[in-house]
């Protein structure tokens, strides 16, 4: 039962692969969550910028209407962010699923090359045993697929769910006039 050398070396070439590929991932999404977050920080502070300046230039008119104008401009923002921060996550996710799938493929090689250096070694009585050892690895690795599929299609679906909410967010913005009618009647 003992590996090749060159079965060992597949095995930790193929490894080192997946926590590479991995790695790409994890630092991808790092980046892309950096850069979501520096644009989105650097348009608030754009945003209020504009709106402190509209207070400093005598506007007064818009300070009672400050905490909500700005709740409701912010508002669309931060489910556009949100949007976006799911999206990487989301990413993220499905690739450390098939990075996940990928290694316990590279553990079933292993499993399946000791079931080959058994087989050679041992009694006929323990191929009908052996046979059914790799039939059952072999059902696994076919349900493994399944359910890792299965993952990442939820991860899509929540994606497009987080898409529509987001989209219904931003273009739900509710009408001012009800801070214009208080104004007339006061």
């Amino acid at each position: 039962m003992v590996l090749t050398a060159q079965e060992i070396a597949n095995t930790r070439n193929h490894t080192l692969n997946n926590l590479l590929g991995l790695s790409g991932a994890c630092l991808e999404a790092s980046q892309r969550l950096s850069q979501l977050l520096t644009a989105s920080t650097r348009e608030a502070l754009q945003h209020g910028s504009r709106q402190w300046s509209q207070l400093g230039h005598g506007q007064w008119e818009t300070a009672s209407q400050f905490p909500a104008a700005l709740w409701l401009d912010h508002s669309s923002r931060h489910s556009q962010l949100f949007d976006q921060w799911l999206e990487i996550l989301g990413e993220a996710q499905k690739q450390l699923i098939r990075s996940a799938e990928n290694q316990v493929r590279v553990f079933d090689e292993i499993v399946f090359a000791s079931i080959r250096h058994a087989e050679k070694s041992s009694p006929w009585e323990a191929e009908i045993a052996l046979g059914a050892l790799k039939t059952t690895l072999s059902a696994a690795e076919s349900t493994l697929r399944g359910v890792s599929a299965a993952a990442i299609e939820t991860v899509e679906i929540a994606e497009q769910e987080a898409h529509q909410i987001a989209g219904s967010l931003a273009e739900s913005k509710p009408a001012r006039k009800r801070a214009t009618a208080r104004s007339s009647n006061g």
